[in-house]
């Protein structure tokens, strides 16, 4: 038994539970994982595996590559934080403490895992993976890309995806041979770049977005019970931080390019949306459990941010 506040130790099997949602469907992907042990690699939009909003920590026992195509959120590797966008590499060693925090719904792009075990097979140089620099400083990296990069490494993962679920008795070597073409691209790309494509890591404005994100998930939590909203006031949230309203306001305005009341906002229209479509509570409870006491005032405030009244949502959801 875990004891209390004991960071979790993610392997390379518990990589797709930790990072994703679960799905019902008889996994096809189990009998690919068992002929290519200690490899796997999904994307982040696959809709049996929505990536989720919030990956509480864990220390990682295996390298982590991916790339970032679509969403965004706040990735934490060991004591380093970045605010992930599109057009980013990432790479992450083992030993580190992960979590994430999204801003957005839909995310895309790709997570390869492997093991040291699995790349260095064959290899003389049984401490190859620890001489890459993107793997050395801190034990993590992150790489902006422009367009033609990002669509080239993206390409990348798609044909190490195709030889990942092809029926190839040669496949773990094809993979650690694209695994490796990748690293030789990115040594490549950061040699030429003199080392300006590398991101920094978080700073304040972003230790405070992780903060802010933080309390504001927590506060809807109570919504996947059915019960009321506990979402503050962006003064509550200041004084929940230590720090002024405009304080707030320009650190995470800085950092997603959205004030605090937009993120409210858009997180409040989401749930609402998810509440109408997928229950059958009335429009009025609805409006109750998102802290609205006048539901007319509800149904003013989903038409304006979403350009139909909640009855016309439902009613696209479920016609009659």
């Amino acid at each position: 038994m875990r004891k209390k506040n004991e960071i979790p130790v993610l392997t390379s099997h518990s990589f797709r539970d930790a990072y994703f949602q679960g799905s019902t469907e008889i996994d096809r992907q189990a009998a690919i994982r068992e002929s290519v042990s200690h490899f796997e690699i999904h994307r982040r939009d696959d809709f049996r595996y929505k990536c989720k909003e919030t990956i509480a920590s864990n220390r990682l026992d295996f390298y982590l590559v991916f790339i970032v195509t679509g969403g965004e959120g706040i990735h934490t590797f060991g004591d380093q934080e970045y605010y992930l966008k599109p057009g980013m590499l990432c790479f992450v060693s083992p030993g580190l403490i992960t979590s994430w925090q999204t801003t957005v719904d839909d995310h895309a792009g790709y997570f390869c895992a492997f093991t040291s075990d699995f790349f260095q097979v064959g290899l003389i140089d049984q401490e190859a993976l620890s001489h890459y620099p993107f793997f050395q400083s801190n034990g993590s990296a992150v790489l902006n890309l422009d367009q033609e990069q990002t669509q080239y490494f993206n390409n990348l993962f798609i044909e190490i995806e195709t030889e990942y679920t092809a029926n190839n008795t040669y496949k773990a070597d094809l993979l650690r041979a694209l695994i490796n073409v990748l690293f030789q691209k990115t040594l490549k790309l950061v040699d030429h770049d003199n080392g300006r494509c590398l991101v920094e890591a978080g700073n304040a404005a972003q230790r405070i977005t992780k903060d802010f994100i933080r309390l504001l998930n927590k506060d809807f939590t109570p919504i996947l019970s059915r019960n009321l909203t506990t979402v503050k006031s962006l003064a509550e949230y200041a004084d929940q931080l230590f720090m002024t309203q405009n304080h707030l306001n320009d650190s995470v305005k800085v950092i997603t390019g959205k004030t605090p009341g937009e993120l409210i906002r858009e997180r409040i229209l989401k749930e609402a949306r998810l509440l109408l479509c997928h229950t059958t509570l009335s429009i009025t409870e609805i409006a109750f459990l998102l802290q609205f006491e006048d539901p007319s005032y509800f149904a003013r405030f989903y038409r304006k941010n979403s350009g139909i009244s909640p009855k016309e949502q439902r009613n696209q959801e479920n016609p009659m």
